[in-house]
């Protein structure tokens, strides 16, 4: 991304890459730079939050979004996706059971959108601290 672009926040591999604040904008969007930061490339879309998004309406957003994509195969996806967008709406998060569950459908979901569906949380609770307390 450019420098000097008046923007918050972005999704560098659109809703399951992961969100990232705009101070981290020179990392180069490709496979390997982005996992450390708890992204990926994903789709290869970018998402761009201006200024008056929230990080956090953003990820329950793409977590709404999961919980309706789910093909309801497994639980840990369609239960596990459902009950963290539940927990998220809450104005101050309870990130240990945010990360159980995290953790459950990143290990037992059947495909990637179950395995993916964390990132946006993770990286709200990595990045944007001050906005789930």
């Amino acid at each position: 991304m450019q420098e000097g672009h008046n923007f918050y926040a972005y999704l560098p591999g659109g809703a399951s890459g992961g969100i990232l604040p705009a101070s981290m904008n020179d990392i180069p969007l490709d496979f390997d730079t982005l996992q450390p930061y708890g992204c990926f490339i994903g789709s290869a879309a970018i998402i761009v939050l201006g200024h008056q998004d929230a990080a956090r309406d953003a990820a329950l957003n793409m977590m709404h979004f999961f919980a309706h994509e789910s093909c309801g195969q497994c639980t840990p996806c369609r239960v596990g996706t459902t009950k963290a967008a539940q927990l998220m709406q809450a104005k101050v998060w309870d990130n240990p059971t945010l990360e159980d569950l995290n953790q459950v459908m990143a290990d037992a979901s059947i495909c990637g959108l179950g395995q993916a569906a964390p990132n946006p949380v993770r990286c709200v609770q990595k990045y944007f601290p001050l906005e789930i307390v």
